[in-house]
């Protein structure tokens, strides 16, 4: 064997030097992995690593919280602010009855005139004319009108009663009555008329009621 093939021949201290170089490029990469998995775009964050306050409406993008997104029964009106939920910030129709607890609606949870007829059920107003059935005017003779009844709808409420002259002829007109009529046949209001006009008065009895 020549001099010259003996000098080929890797050396101890060659191949741990290769040996080492392969090592700490392998430690070299699974310290650049633990980085990443450690950085802020690669970990969880959870809600006890947040401070109080650091979670601002401001800092929350359009869209980012919605009822997907909550949990069950984690927001609760002790966690509302006073007056946070309002009509302005409500769906339409977005709070029906079955969304709402048992009692959840008391008389001191209701806002004063926030609750009237109107809106609970659609009003409505029936009207009924009264003939004036005198005859000769201005002779001293007064002659009264026949009863007319005006009659809420079916499965309406008498809210209230109303009565007027839309034409009142020589103005000696007079009404007798505007009674309520409050009946299984249905409610209503019945009115009579007086007049000395000569049958040139006109009269209406009103019904108001509340929508079944």
């Amino acid at each position: 064997m020549n001099q010259s093939s003996l000098n080929l021949r890797p050396t101890a201290g060659t191949v741990l030097g290769a040996i080492g170089a392969v090592l700490g490029l392998v430690a070299l990469i699974v310290s650049l992995s633990s980085a990443a998995s450690a950085s802020p775009q690669g970990r969880l964050v959870r809600s006890s690593e947040i401070a109080p306050g650091a979670v601002t409406a401001k800092k929350l993008a359009n869209g980012a919280v919605t009822s997907k997104t909550i949990k069950a029964g984690a927001v609760t009106s002790k966690k509302l602010a006073n007056e946070s939920v309002n009509p302005r910030v409500l769906r339409k129709e977005a709070v029906t009855a079955n969304g709402l607890a048992p009692d959840a609606v008391t008389r001191v949870a209701i806002a004063p005139g926030s609750v009237y007829s109107g809106a609970l059920v659609p009003e409505s107003i029936h009207v009924t004319p009264i003939a004036d059935l005198d005859a000769v005017a201005e002779n001293g003779a007064w002659t009264a009108s026949n009863g007319e009844a005006a009659m809420c709808g079916a499965g309406e409420a008498l809210l209230g009663t109303g009565f007027a002259f839309t034409e009142p002829g020589n103005r000696e007109v007079g009404f007798l009555q505007a009674l309520p009529v409050l009946a299984p046949t249905g409610n209503g209001v019945t009115g009579r008329i007086t007049s000395n006009s000569g049958g040139s008065a006109k009269a209406e009895v009103v019904a108001i009621c509340l929508g079944g």
